[in-house]
């Protein structure tokens, strides 16, 4: 829900932001942020805690760059760490950040196995547990017994 939460916030965002660099990276958080939300509920929810985690991280250290320090063609975040839509998703990021952090070093852990084995099954025609086309002549025929 947090992921989702963040997503909307930022493809509002997107509707004022007149900084190609920030509609970018606006319309980026929004994707990744609603992929990770999606893998949680399927097959993959270790890769929508990766993907969650990591566009949120990203999000945050960019909300921090543009605050901190001034960016050329966006002097006007400069400063600007009160604005209240970017202090909420702050909010959001770091409290999923530190969700995903938790999921991934329990017990259950992260293993690029595991990675592989839910990318598998998000990926349409790569589950091996789905029923697929039945090996043959490759000619539509069942195989011969």
């Amino acid at each position: 829900m947090l992921l989702l939460i963040d997503a909307g916030i930022h493809a509002y965002e997107v509707i004022d932001a007149d900084v190609p660099f920030l509609v970018g990276g606006f319309i980026a958080t929004a994707v990744g942020a609603v992929a990770g939300a999606y893998l949680l509920l399927t097959s993959g929810p270790r890769l929508g805690w990766v993907l969650g985690g990591l566009t949120t991280l990203l999000t945050s250290i960019g909300y921090i760059v543009t605050r901190a320090t001034p960016v050329p063609t966006d002097e006007d975040d400069y400063g600007n760490w009160l604005e209240p839509l970017g202090l909420t998703s702050l909010i959001l990021q770091i409290v999923v950040v530190a969700l995903a952090v938790w999921a991934l070093t329990g017990r259950h852990g992260l293993r690029p196995a595991h990675l592989v084995q839910e990318g598998k099954a998000v990926t349409p025609g790569m589950n091996p547990d789905e029923p697929g086309p039945q090996r043959g002549s490759g000619d539509g025929r069942p195989p011969r017994s």
